[in-house]
């Protein structure tokens, strides 16, 4: 059986819309998608964390990525949201999110460096690239390296 070298160069990403944006994160460094989990309150948690949640006896900060980013959520009117959990230093972090999308396949070399009008508006050194979507133009986002040192800082001191 010949091997498909175009399968190599495929990245799998899972799309995701944070107010009018539709963002983009590698499949393998999103560890879990949860559909509105329970919420608590987060005593003396740093301002850009919204709450915690427990997922399999761990306790998780919730961050809500659209006011992370400076982007005004989409949630109003809807009924649910989500949240992307994935590594944030040592430890896991919880992105809300407004919706996500079934999984994208994109070539790797489709994703380009991202223009400097995407790079104004968001936080742009956590940013892989752009690429062209049947959804539309999508923004690729590590978000392992999402929050800064210090922001992970304080989620370690909480």
């Amino acid at each position: 059986m010949a091997l498909n070298l175009d399968q190599e160069n495929i990245v799998q990403l899972i799309g995701f819309h944070v107010g009018p944006k539709l963002l983009g994160a590698d499949i393998l460094t999103i560890r879990e998608i949860l559909r509105e989990p329970e919420v608590g309150e987060a005593i003396a948690a740093p301002r850009f964390v919204e709450g915690i949640t427990q997922l399999r006896g761990q306790v998780i900060p919730i961050v809500n990525l659209g006011h992370l980013m400076g982007v005004s959520p989409a949630t109003v009117g809807q009924e649910k949201s989500w949240v992307l959990v994935a590594q944030a230093g040592s430890r896991q972090v919880g992105y809300r999110v407004d919706s996500v999308t079934p999984i994208l396949r994109v070539r790797e070399d489709a994703i380009l460096a991202a223009p400097d009008i995407i790079l104004s508006g968001i936080r742009s050194k956590y940013i892989r690239g752009v690429t062209e979507t049947q959804r539309g133009l999508l923004v690729v986002v590590d978000l392992e390296r999402m929050l800064n040192d210090e922001e992970v800082a304080a989620l370690d001191r909480m």
